[in-house]
């Protein structure tokens, strides 16, 4: 495969956020703390009136939030981290959700993780992978459902004797021929189109494809699309 010169130059600077990414996250955290501890010395003033005492804790929250955001943000961009490791699919879900929360906001597409499994939902799997592969079912999803009424997106767990399924139902227009075609398996690479995009799915079926796992079209879903990510549990 060739990448023409507007493809490298994207290769590029994707490389290049990655690596500012990593550190800019690290300043962040570090004003973060001041912040966080700030908050908690201040709120600890008996002084203090009922609607200041609100105040202090919201902002030892919102602290609280962005650090854990860019710490999702910073585990996917990180060049080290790879292999398998045991992994909370349900966690992860969250994890993916909370970077594209704004976006699916402003797009009003309402998401939502469903825990009525009430367990972890492990697998043994490699964390920075499989976080890529959610992002890239949530991506495709806020691409179908811009502009669709009432968009909705459900993310489910469900587990079978030696695999746990984290499926992705929206309620949509469904999927196209051709985004079908490319999950199964030994699927050609689709061509590249302009930044790279046209590869998010086949990209996602080969990843859990190296984890033995598979993606799979939910044929049961009356409307819209429903992709299922099977992993194999863990013991």
């Amino acid at each position: 495969m060739t990448l023409d010169f507007d493809d490298l130059l994207e290769v590029n600077l994707l490389r290049i956020v990655s690596r500012v990414v990593s550190n800019a996250t690290h300043d962040i955290n570090n004003a973060l703390q001041v912040i966080g501890g700030s908050a908690e010395m201040l709120g600890s003033r008996s002084a203090l009136g009922p609607a200041e005492q609100r105040r202090i804790q919201a902002i030892a929250a919102q602290a609280e939030r962005i650090g854990a955001t860019l710490a999702c943000l910073s585990s996917i961009t990180r060049a080290d981290g790879g292999g398998r490791q045991f992994v909370d699919l349900a966690r992860l879900a969250d994890d993916a959700v909370a970077l594209r929360a704004f976006s699916f906001g402003r797009a009003r597409i309402a998401v939502a993780v469903d825990r009525s499994a009430g367990v972890s939902c492990m697998v043994l799997a490699d964390r920075r992978r499989t976080l890529q592969l959610f992002l890239n079912l949530l991506l495709n999803v806020e691409q179908a459902l811009s502009g669709w009424p009432d968009a909705a997106v459900r993310i489910r767990f469900e587990r079978s004797d030696r695999e746990w399924s984290a499926v992705f139902a929206d309620n949509g227009p469904g999927l196209a021929p051709a985004h079908r075609a490319s999950l199964a398996d030994g699927a050609a690479q689709p061509a590249l189109g302009p930044g790279l995009s046209g590869v998010g799915l086949w990209l996602s079926a080969r990843i859990a494809e190296q984890q033995g796992g598979r993606l799979e079209v939910d044929e049961a879903q009356a409307a819209g699309t429903s992709i299922r990510v099977r992993l194999p549990a863990s013991a």
